[in-house]
């Protein structure tokens, strides 16, 4: 049994969507449950739009005290949707603690880059949990080498003082038209049909999936 959590220090980084649609895609090999622990209940709005027809269980939490139990949970993966806000941070640290992998996900903004590395930093590195920055709402028309320059960055950490770099995701989510209506339809990614509109967000969630899955699998995924 494993616990994901999804971490971010702002809103707009795409926590919500990367925790649904990778439990989609993990709930074809596992038994899955998403906790929402965000005061603004997103992943909860998308849960009720959806109803019985997501592909894993669903729920919401915020009392530190259920938190801190949720490796009692009979799934094979928990995947946590924390606050896009660090404020509520007794909430944060009820999950972080019983975390046993985090992905922080990241829009290829330079402005985004300290804010993420200052959330790793101050919740995560110190409790030495195994981590990957997920780059998402990569949009296609800013070229390959934009894309490349970025992960440089990440790479080398040449951006803050003093950091050798972020451990990242080899695989990335694109930015797709067909996420926008996700939360209001209440869908997930494994329930459409690989058209030409999808096709390119099934291969990227796909793929990070998968990809965790084999992180998960090695010794060395420590960060």
């Amino acid at each position: 049994m494993r616990v994901l959590s999804v971490i971010g220090q702002k809103g707009g980084l795409g926590k919500t969507t990367t925790a649904m649609n990778l439990a989609a895609c993990m709930s074809r090999a596992s038994s899955v449950a998403v906790v929402d622990v965000d005061p603004q209940l997103t992943a909860t709005d998308w849960a009720e739009a959806a109803g019985e027809d997501l592909p894993f269980d669903f729920t919401s939490e915020t009392d530190p005290a259920m938190l801190s139990r949720m490796r009692e949970l009979e799934y094979d993966v928990v995947i946590v949707d924390t606050p896009g806000s660090l404020a509520d941070t007794d909430v944060l640290n009820a999950v972080l603690d019983v975390t046993d992998f985090v992905i922080a996900p990241l829009t290829p903004s330079f402005m985004e880059l300290k804010p993420v590395q200052r959330t790793l930093q101050q919740f995560v590195l110190p409790r030495d949990i195994p981590y990957r920055v997920l780059m998402n709402r990569v949009d296609p028309r800013d070229g390959r080498a934009q894309l490349e320059a970025f992960q440089a960055l990440l790479d080398t950490g040449s951006f803050f003082d003093g950091v050798t770099g972020m451990p990242r995701f080899r695989n990335y989510i694109r930015q797709a038209a067909v996420m926008k209506n996700m939360p209001l339809e209440g869908t997930v990614i494994t329930q459409y049909t690989d058209t030409r509109q999808s096709r390119a967000a099934i291969s990227d969630y796909t793929s990070v999936s998968l990809e965790l899955m084999n992180l998960w699998a090695r010794k060395d995924q420590v960060a």
